[in-house]
């Protein structure tokens, strides 16, 4: 599963995974919703179950932009022209689905019926439970944000979400951004997918939360590890065991 995101491009080293942002610029083209354009409305349910899917990421291929679904399992694509799209919807646990569907405005609400993969999601379980367990194995405070905080959060960045939700505020500090901790700044060591980030804050400052998973807060922000959704795939169907935590 991709989740293509406007502004970012991840590049993995030997030693370790670095991101780096295009100018900002490039994000400045997101679409804002106007009452009167052409529009894609829709819901997206689990096949089985019937149940909202929150999370999903709904996308088209005329638009670089695209819209995961809030609680209820809303979604909504604008910016878009009118007519027929090609419309991908994306989860972790599910089966990518493809439709074609119509931008009209007003839209017509569509709902869309995603199936899904057992035995990812039973490796998905496994694999998130050794991730708890490993919190817990661990002698310090652990902060986990999973995909629907994630997704359904306002704040852009990783880095936005983790000091609105975990209180950790960062401070210029030479080169980098370190945090205050019992009085002291300190520089986070910030971790990607397992790999260690050679930018430390300031990269964690260019990951979109609709690109992450999961992100785990330990000692109050001394340590800030955070989770792809593509990495979470992968580490479903290998049954993947986290690395130790060094303490």
């Amino acid at each position: 599963m991709s989740r293509p995101v406007p502004g970012v491009v991840a590049v993995a080293f030997a030693t370790g995974l670095a991101v780096t942002p295009f100018p900002a610029t490039a994000q400045a083209g997101k679409p804002e919703c106007v009452d009167g354009e052409p529009q894609i409305l829709g819901f997206v349910v689990d096949d089985t179950t019937g149940e909202p899917l929150s999370a999903a990421f709904v996308s088209t291929s005329t638009s670089e932009w695209g819209s995961l679904t809030t609680d209820n399992g809303r979604f909504l694509l604008c910016g878009i022209r009118t007519g027929t799209h090609r419309i991908t919807a994306e989860r972790l646990g599910y089966r990518t689905l493809e439709v074609r569907l119509v931008a009209a405005a007003p839209p017509a609400a569509v709902r869309l019926r995603m199936d899904p993969d057992p035995i990812l999601l039973e490796g998905l379980e496994i694999v998130t439970d050794r991730f708890e367990r490993r919190r817990r194995a661990t002698a310090y405070s652990v902060r986990a944000y999973g995909e629907e905080e994630l997704a359904g959060s306002p704040y852009w960045t990783a880095a936005d979400f983790v000091q609105s939700r975990a209180f950790v505020f960062a401070t210029p500090c030479g080169r980098d951004m370190c945090i205050w901790s019992r009085g002291r700044r300190i520089t986070p060591r910030v971790y990607l997918d397992e790999f260690l980030l050679i930018g430390g804050w300031s990269q964690l400052e260019t990951l979109p939360t609709n690109q992450l998973y999961m992100i785990e807060v330990y000692r109050r922000g001394m340590q800030i590890r955070a989770y792809t959704h593509r990495f979470m795939e992968r580490a479903a169907k290998s049954r993947l065991a986290p690395l130790p935590i060094w303490q």
